[in-house]
């Protein structure tokens, strides 16, 4: 992937090649000023090479890279707005897949050149290759751009060092050129979060990530299940859930790969651990994340709770069954899902407006409802749903 670096400044105009080195190619660069039509320098720079020449408020400078005559690269001194630096705020895989295809829709709509700042660069690259990847995540570090936007959860949930400083988040906003100074996250979906900070209308837009080639890891007609999470209020909290889940999919000719991290997780007060089955197909662990996209792309379909590798099933075109009590149906993706949700029992404290959700509570039920949202979800529920997308 060819990055094109370029900045005007006061008294100067740069341009910077990066790539891959080995590749033995001449890219003809131009300095044109457009208010005379003048060539002001021109050059033939490799990858890894730089041009600058004196510039100032008086010149209007074109910066065109041809290869083959195929121009690759424009920028213009009189054109606002044609870098954005773009950053996520959270570290979250579930997040960050939601959020990505606003930042490339953002790209896209404005013709603006796209620095961003991930959590996961690493997923991302190959499938958006016109965005340049940073592993800078400090805002202040990024000069040579004319907007910068962090995207986010709101300040409700602005934490630091485990602490929920409200205040600080605002302070920090006043930094970025957000599209607006305060939206309540409860009343947003995770991907439209993206696009009202970025300015966008909001339409569903499918995630990309980059995908693997090659064989599955695992023959034979499989699911692939994921029950742990961060907080208790997030599980299927069904005590007889997962076990008949289990038998359902062994009956009907499934084998069950189970690819949480941890094998058990949870608070000392509260531990939660997949049930013991014949049909299951132990891979929790720490395996690297393209394994997991490897087993997760050639399943029939994966059974979780709104997680991020629900995220990732839906990134690489894998149905998904999602059990969820305290999200609201809308809170998530919508194409490709069968969602279980019982709405004749308390739901949905993550999208109340009147709630807060406190992440160093693991046993966190606003209510005290014991966590009905998902207990009241039973096993034929959930079957019933898996039953839709059956081969």
């Amino acid at each position: 992937m060819i990055n094109y670096i370029s900045k005007f400044g006061k008294n100067s105009a740069f341009i910077e090649i990066l790539g891959d080195s080995s590749e033995d190619v001449d890219y003809c660069v131009e300095f044109t000023d457009l208010n005379t039509n003048k060539i002001e320098y021109s050059s033939k720079l490799k990858i890894n090479h730089w041009s600058e020449i004196p510039s100032g408020p008086e010149k209007n400078l074109l910066i065109k890279i041809t290869v083959n005559d195929e121009v690759v690269f424009e920028r213009r001194q009189d054109h606002k707005f044609n870098r954005v630096f773009i950053m996520f705020g959270s570290k979250a895989l579930g997040d960050n897949i939601a959020w990505l295809p606003y930042v490339e829709e953002y790209r896209k709509v404005h013709n603006v050149e796209v620095i961003l700042n991930t959590a996961h660069n690493y997923l991302f690259d190959k499938a958006y290759p016109e965005i340049i990847f940073t592993s800078i995540s400090n805002s202040n570090l990024i000069n040579d751009v004319d907007k910068k936007f962090r995207i986010d959860f709101g300040p409700e949930l602005y934490h630091v060092n485990g602490v929920n400083l409200p205040g600080l988040w605002k302070q920090e906003n006043k930094k970025y050129d957000n599209a607006v100074d305060y939206f309540d996250y409860r009343k947003h979906s995770i991907q439209s979060l993206a696009s009202t900070i970025l300015g966008l209308p909001y339409r569903e837009i499918k995630s990309k990530i980059n995908t693997p080639e090659g064989e599955p890891n695992i023959k034979g007609k499989y699911v692939v299940v994921a029950i742990q999470s961060t907080a208790q209020l997030k599980y299927w909290n069904n005590p007889f859930g997962w076990e008949r889940l289990f038998d359902f999919l062994g009956r009907n000719g499934y084998k069950v790969v189970l690819i949480d991290k941890f094998k058990k997780f949870g608070s000392s007060a509260h531990i939660n651990q997949a049930p013991k089955s014949k049909n299951v197909i132990d891979k929790t662990g720490n395996f690297d994340l393209h394994d997991r996209i490897v087993d997760i792309k050639y399943a029939d379909m994966m059974i979780t709770i709104s997680s991020g590798l629900a995220w990732v099933a839906w990134a690489v075109g894998t149905p998904v069954v999602m059990i969820s009590g305290f999200t609201k149906p809308w809170n998530e993706f919508k194409s490709n899902i069968v969602r279980v949700f019982n709405p004749n029992v308390c739901n949905g404290c993550w999208n109340d407006p009147n709630i807060t959700f406190d992440p160093s509570d693991w046993l966190f039920c606003p209510k005290k409802k014991d966590f009905i949202c998902s207990k009241a979800i039973q096993p034929k529920d959930v079957t019933d749903a898996v039953k839709k997308l059956m081969k």
